[in-house]
């Protein structure tokens, strides 16, 4: 597995859900695979952004005078490249972006159920409405652990204060401190090799060559090989769910995985499985 340097520290027996539709759990059951997502479609615009600090300390190095100053040396030592005029500012802010667009993530919550995550996760027709997979952190990384995958728990913190960050795994494990209510652990995968040509291609040619061309667009999803029953402890059900859906729930399950029938259960969160006290 790789590793991420700044990974908080989380116990193995920590539960973790993925809260999804009923029909992305029958792909994982049918399929045998797990569903990562480029980045860049994520909804948070910030992803893979950098706190205002980091910005702040690289005003010196891309400096007009900096730039000058490079300039000379490079002019008294034969085959130092002499830095190209051009706007940093501008190649930086493309190269952060570049890299949204070689990592594909799939995204759990840690923590005991949560009323919220539902209503965020999940819409089956109804808000809320959907079904969750519970494990545990140990397990979710022993079955990842083949696809050689980063896997932390997210950071929350504020952007426009504190320092930088010093990995080049923190703007992927790091989330705006308003979110923190999601408790997330992400599994990311980063093509390497592909971020390198697409920096390549938006530094341009050194004058000595052509351009380096981009290369294709990642999928937006890509699919890994995930034995689901292997490392899942329950199916839950919502707590938004009504009979009828329960129903089909099971029904579906059954039809694809009779194996996962006994590891469905309805939410603790249900009124129909633990009544109000009156």
């Amino acid at each position: 597995m790789a590793s991420y340097k700044n990974r908080p520290v989380m116990e193995p027996t920590t539960e973790l859900r993925r809260y999804i539709s009923l029909d992305a759990l029958i792909c994982i059951l049918r399929d045998q695979q797990l569903r990562l997502t480029r980045v860049d479609r994520f909804s948070d615009p910030f992803e893979g952004s950098v706190p205002k600090r980091q910005i702040d300390d690289q005003v010196p190095i891309f400096s007009g005078a900096n730039l000058m100053m490079m300039e000379q040396i490079a002019s008294h030592y034969s085959g130092m490249e002499t830095p190209r005029r051009r706007d940093m500012w501008t190649e930086m802010s493309q190269r952060r972006r570049a890299m949204t667009r070689s990592i594909h993530a799939s995204c759990w919550i840690a923590g005991p159920e949560s009323e919220g995550m539902w209503r965020l996760y999940c819409e089956d027709g109804v808000r809320g409405r959907g079904v969750a997979l519970r494990s545990t952190l140990g397990k979710i990384e022993a079955s990842v652990a083949p696809h050689d995958l980063f896997v932390s728990p997210v950071t929350y913190r504020y952007y426009h204060e504190g320092p930088a960050f010093t990995d080049d795994m923190d703007p992927f494990m790091h989330k705006r401190l308003g979110f923190q209510h999601e408790h997330e652990v992400r599994l990311l995968r980063y093509d390497q090799p592909h971020y390198v040509s697409l920096a390549l291609a938006i530094r341009g040619s050194d004058g000595s060559s052509p351009a380096p061309v981009a290369p294709p667009e990642l999928p937006d999803y890509v699919f890994l090989d995930w034995s689901s029953l292997d490392h899942t402890d329950a199916i839950t059900i919502s707590p938004y769910a009504d009979d009828i859906y329960e129903q089909r729930v099971r029904t579906a399950i059954a039809s694809v995985e009779p194996a996962a029938a006994g590891r469905i259960e309805l939410s603790v969160l249900s009124e129909r499985r633990y009544a109000a006290g009156f």
